[in-house]
This record gives structure tokens, C-alpha cells and sequence, in this order.
């Protein structure tokens, strides 16, 4: 049996863009070699690696799920053995998943700091959803997530990087808006409430007044944190939030207002599946997370803000 990298890069490509005609425009080659790859896999499995849905798009069968998660490490073992090439270890591609909500705040310093530091390093990025970013880890579409460690299964692993605390948007104008300092979970469960609704994340929301006996009033349900932010703007209702704001996010009709009681804090982290590949590649953008991590809590007040524990990476200073 010869399997070639050629074989798996068809693979894969004709399951992430579900038909070989797409695969083949993705890796301009015809669409014939697509085909002619897939069924010389299935020959040698002698099993179906997809079925055909609605409109003729490729669905991969469960058996093709497993064969391609596998297609996709053993693409990262080869690119991590070709990124080395001429003893440049700092050079290579990493897919790197980024839960949506956080992307704006984190994701433009990180690029920077990673083309600034490794000019040679490919960083591939995706958003998604906290559900979306555990589905694609666990089949090797991405190999590190920055996310919550929200949900995640035992086969996932994190390096925390930093635990926050979540704190409140109100309107500027409002009663509420006008006190300084911190407000109570009491205070805020009096007015209407605006939720960011994704998977997981509404219930990580709701947790700090869950956790005193408490139960907002939730008028309005929205999938953004920019949503979210123009909507307690207009004097819609107040928000509970764990990402703070990005370094572009500042509207004056809204303030951002620490939690008084002590609630549970969200680690952020970075995830990888446990059986994924330790690459250097992958090692060093981790690096680059971590600064950039640090760097955006740092900068907001000059130290980190009050339940905002920025968490070293390995080998370097507490």
C-alpha cells in the first residue's frame, strides 16, 4: 500500500470545501485529479470516504471523518519536517482557531507581534463559536484555539493564560451609569438585560447571578459583542461581559463597570487537541499569544485590571 501526501492534500481539500470541483479550483489542479485521488483512497480502504448530498456536495462518511482527521496530522508532521528545511526553525504554517468574541481584541496584536518576531511563520486563522473551536480541534482542522475553557472535554488541553473576571456594560446616561465604581449583580439584575447568545457562552453569562440566586430579565439576544456594546449604548438595557474591549472600541454613551460580589472567573486559554502535533511552529506561536495576552491586559491601565491575572508562558518570567 503507497499512500502519498499528493492523496491526502485531495482529501482533505475536496471534505473542507465539499466538492472536487472547488478542491481542485483551491489547489489549481484539474478536477479529474481530485476524483481519480479519491477513489484510489477508498480503493485501498476499500470503504466509502464520502456520500453524496443535496447538489452533488461531498459528505464525508463517518469512516472518511476519522481517515481525515488523520490526513490532517500526518499534513502537519510533513509540513513541520519541511518547515525545517536549511535549519530555518522558525518558519512553517499553523491553523490557529480563535473564538469570535475575543478575535478583535487579541488577534491584531498577536499577527503583529508573530510577523514582527518570525517574519517566516504562517499563521492560518479561524473564528468560530466555543462548540466550533472544540469540533474542529478534536478533527485536526486547527491546531491551537484562544478560547474559553468553557465545555472543553478531557482530550482537549490548555495552557491558561490569564483568569478575568466579568464586569458590566450600562449606558453612560443612565442612573446606574452615573455612580462610580463597582455595581452589584442586585443593581443589574433590575434592569433589562442584553445577552450574548452563543453556544456556551449564554450559560457562562448567566453564571454569576445564577451563583446568587439571582435571575436577570433578558429582553434582548444578540450573537456580537459589537451588537451588545451599540445596544447598552442606546440605553437599551445593561450587558455582562467577560472580553474586555478592543484597543478600537470606545463609545463614550457606554461605561464598562467591575462586578462587586466575587464571581467565578474565566480562564482564557490556549487549547490544542492532546494528541496534536508539539510543533515549533505551533510552539512559538503560542509564545506570540502569550505576548500578546500580556500586552493588551498591560496597556489598558498600565497593570493588569482588578481580576485580570495575566499568567506567564513557560520559560518565562513570572
Amino acid at each position: 500500500m503507497h499512500i502519498s501526501l499528493r492523496l491526502l492534500r485531495y482529501f482533505v481539500a475536496a471534505a473542507e470545501t465539499g466538492s472536487t470541483t472547488a478542491a481542485a479550483r483551491a489547489l489549481n489542479v484539474s478536477q479529474p485529479s481530485i476524483s481519480v485521488a479519491i477513489r484510489e483512497l477508498e480503493s485501498v480502504f476499500n470503504e466509502a470516504l464520502f456520500t453524496r448530498g443535496l447538489g452533488a456536495g461531498l459528505i464525508a462518511t463517518q469512516f472518511g471523518e476519522r481517515k481525515l482527521s488523520e490526513a490532517r496530522q500526518l499534513l502537519a508532521v510533513a509540513a513541520a519536517f519541511e518547515a525545517d528545511d536549511g535549519g530555518n526553525a522558525a518558519a512553517g504554517e499553523v491553523r490557529l482557531g480563535v473564538f469570535t468574541t475575543i478575535a478583535p481584541v487579541y488577534l491584531p496584536s498577536l499577527l503583529r507581534i508573530a510577523q514582527q518576531r518570525y517574519p517566516k511563520l504562517s499563521i492560518r486563522c479561524e473564528e468560530g463559536d466555543l462548540a466550533q473551536l472544540e469540533s474542529r480541534l478534536q478533527s485536526h482542522r486547527i491546531d491551537l484555539a484562544l478560547t474559553y475553557d468553557v465545555g472543553l472535554p478531557a482530550g482537549i488541553e490548555r495552557e491558561c493564560l490569564a483568569d478575568l473576571k466579568p464586569h458590566a456594560l450600562i449606558p453612560a446616561g443612565s442612573r446606574l451609569g452615573k455612580t462610580r465604581g463597582p455595581v452589584s449583580l442586585r443593581q443589574l439584575v433590575k434592569e433589562p438585560f442584553i445577552l450574548i447568545d452563543l453556544p456556551y457562552s449564554r450559560e457562562f453569562l448567566l453564571a454569576p447571578f445564577w451563583q446568587y440566586g439571582l435571575s436577570p430579565e433578558v429582553r434582548y439576544r444578540v450573537a456580537s459583542i459589537e451588537l451588545a456594546r451599540a445596544m447598552v449604548a442606546e440605553g437599551l438595557g445593561v450587558a455582562l461581559l467577560i472580553t474586555q474591549k478592543s484597543a478600537t472600541m470606545h463609545t463614550p454613551t457606554l461605561v464598562e463597570r467591575p462586578i462587586r460580589e466575587e464571581t467565578v472567573r474565566q480562564p482564557l486559554v490556549i487549547a490544542r487537541a492532546a494528541q496534536a502535533l508539539h510543533t515549533r511552529a505551533s510552539q512559538l506561536v503560542a509564545e506570540c499569544i502569550h505576548a500578546a495576552v500580556q500586552e493588551t491586559l498591560v496597556r489598558r491601565s498600565g497593570r493588569p485590571r482588578t481580576g485580570e491575572t495575566p499568567i506567564a508562558a513557560p520559560g518565562q518570567p513570572k
